[in-house]
């Protein structure tokens, strides 16, 4: 009967010393060359089903900037583990931080928001690697990471890839992208600015902005700190909903309280055209709503 040594921490070693600490435990090593070996085949089967020494995924991107309505091209690189597996299914995701109300509480999640499967039925033998491109359409509602060429604080997009593995733990790649502002939103946020509003953050709120064209389920807000033209409005947040014929630009703004009022933040709807928002100059379009959002007592 073999010793089984109690000063070895199997917990404390790296997963590829797993096989022989339970070998070296049950006594293997003293069977027979063939029933070890098929032993040893179930037990690689085995670690493989729960994730080691599995196949693994590798996702590189050929466009890591792109705009919404663009196209991520990329290849999705599978290296087989240890045994042979089957993959049902390849898929590529874009996903975003997504903040939602948990009771009292805001949390932040990962959410997937549009899904192409790049393969299926994927054979993929020990050891060998299998590449597959693919094309990842963008949707208009992607929220935007860089404006002016520059990252934009706090929000986050990345391409998912996830592998289905057939009687075993699904592995995940995730690789973050550059999402660029559209034309017709530079042209929007820069007449913002030249209002004396200076740009603080962006984030992803779950829900849905009445009275617009949004679809997904959830919107970008990007944050304004207050004008000194507009004193009484403590910050302005902005969100675009596009799709291919126009936006909708929403204006929240944060107005402070009045003598015969509290504060309360105040809404409204700006309707774009992509074939004029260029000829407009955008700060005398806003400068009006902004300010009767700012004025009166109340």
């Amino acid at each position: 009967m073999a010793r089984h040594d109690s000063s070895v921490c199997s917990s404390c070693l790296p997963h590829v010393g797993v096989l022989t600490i339970v070998f070296r435990f049950w006594g293997l090593r003293a069977l027979p060359g063939s029933v070890g070996a098929r032993l040893g085949g179930m037990f690689k089967k085995l670690l493989a089903a729960v994730g080691v020494g599995g196949a693994e995924v590798e996702t590189e991107l050929h466009t890591p900037g792109v705009q919404p309505g663009g196209v991520v091209q990329g290849v999705i690189r599978l290296r087989g583990g240890e045994v042979a597996q089957e993959i049902p299914g390849l898929f590529a995701e874009l996903v975003t931080r997504v903040e939602h109300e948990a009771g009292d509480d805001e949390v932040e999640a990962m959410r997937g928001f549009h899904k192409v499967q790049v393969a299926r039925d994927v054979a993929l033998p020990p050891g060998q690697v299998v590449e597959s491109p693919f094309s990842l359409p963008v949707p208009l509602e992607t929220p935007v990471t860089h404006y002016r060429d520059r990252p934009l604080p706090g929000p986050v997009v990345s391409v998912r890839t996830t592998l289905e593995i057939k009687s075993a733990v699904d592995a995940t790649d995730t690789d973050p992208i550059g999402v660029g502002a559209l034309p017709a939103q530079h042209v929007l946020l820069e007449g913002i600015e030249r209002l004396g509003f200076r740009l603080h953050r962006a984030d992803v709120e779950a829900g849905r902005l009445g009275g617009t064209r949004q679809r997904l389920p959830f919107y970008q807000e990007i944050e304004f700190a207050g004008s000194s033209r507009y004193p009484r409005l403590n910050q302005l947040e902005v969100s675009f909903v596009a799709d291919e014929h126009g936006m909708d630009v929403v204006l929240e703004a944060d107005k402070k309280a009045g003598l015969l009022s509290s504060g309360r933040d105040l809404i409204n709807v700006v309707r774009v055209d992509y074939g004029t928002v260029h000829n407009l100059d955008w700060a005398a379009e806003l400068h009006p709503l902004l300010e009767s959002m700012s004025s009166g007592r109340l």
